[in-house]
C-alpha cells in the first residue's frame, strides 16, 4: 500500500467509499467536510480547495482517504476514510501522518463526535488530545483534538 495524491480521475470512487462510510457511521454527517460534500460536484469543488491523499493498495484500488487544509498555522484535517473492511490495519494512522507531513506547521487538529470513541481513541492513540466541543442543532457534541508538534530549527 501506498499514500499519494489524489487526482480528479478518483473522484467517483471517493465519492462512492464516503457513501458506504455514511451508512455505516451516519453520525459523521455532523461534521462541516461531510456536510459540505453530498454531491460528486460538490466534491469536485472540494478538491479544488482542500488537499486530498488517498491509501493505495497493491492492485489500484482506493482503501481509504485524507482531506485537510492549511490555515493560519494549522493543518485542519477534515476527514479521514478508509473502507469497513481495510480498517484497524494501519491506513488511517499511515494518512493521517501523511497529511501532517505534508506541513511545517507546529499545530494539527481533526474533529469527531464525541458518541464515536473508536475515532476519539485513535486520534488520541496518535498524540492528539481535545481542545474544544461544540453542538451541532442540539444534537451532537462534536469534539476539536489537536496535536502540536515541534518546527524542526
Amino acid at each position: 500500500m501506498i499514500i499519494t495524491n489524489v487526482d480528479e480521475y478518483d473522484l467517483e470512487n471517493i465519492f462512492q467509499l464516503q457513501g458506504a462510510v455514511f451508512k455505516e457511521e451516519p453520525l459523521l454527517t455532523h461534521l462541516d467536510y461531510f456536510k459540505e460534500v453530498i454531491s460528486l460536484d460538490d466534491l469536485s469543488k472540494c478538491f479544488n480547495k482542500y488537499d486530498f491523499l488517498k491509501a493505495v493498495e497493491d492492485d489500484g484500488s482506493i482503501s481509504g482517504i485524507i482531506c485537510g487544509y492549511e490555515e493560519h498555522d494549522t493543518v485542519s484535517i477534515l476527514a479521514v476514510i478508509v473502507k469497513k473492511e481495510k480498517r484497524n490495519k494501519g491506513i488511517g494512522r499511515k494518512l493521517v501522518f501523511a497529511m501532517e507531513h505534508l506541513y511545517p506547521h507546529i499545530r494539527c487538529e481533526i474533529h469527531t463526535p464525541n458518541s464515536m470513541p473508536k475515532n476519539i481513541a485513535f486520534y488520541e492513540s496518535m498524540g492528539y488530545v481535545k481542545c474544544r466541543q461544540r453542538e451541532i442543532e442540539g444534537k451532537e457534541i462534536i469534539s476539536t483534538f489537536e496535536k502540536l508538534r515541534e518546527i524542526p530549527y
